[in-house]
């Protein structure tokens, strides 16, 4: 009685396309997860250049806002009265 594992040449190419099939989707899948990343960095890259922008004109304007208020203030009346002494 021959055993009942025999197995053809043909059922070897079946199997070995099916996985070279499955395979190349994986690389198809791979490939679009790359360019998925890609362009997430790409955006995420963008969004940290605008921050450091926004962040960099905040803290200028904060050094500079002292020093006009300061040159402003002999035109500027804040409500403040000053007493005058007789």
């Amino acid at each position: 009685m021959p055993p009942n594992d025999d197995v053809s040449h043909g059922d070897i190419y079946h199997k070995l396309g099916s996985l070279e099939g499955k395979l190349e989707t994986v690389l198809l899948q791979l490939g679009d997860r790359k360019s998925d990343l890609a362009s997430i960095f790409a955006r995420l890259r963008e969004i940290e250049i605008k921050t450091a922008i926004g962040v960099g004109i905040a803290i200028a304007f904060s050094v500079l806002l002292p020093f006009i208020v300061q040159a402003a203030a002999p035109k500027l009346h804040f409500n403040v009265h000053e007493e005058r002494q007789q």
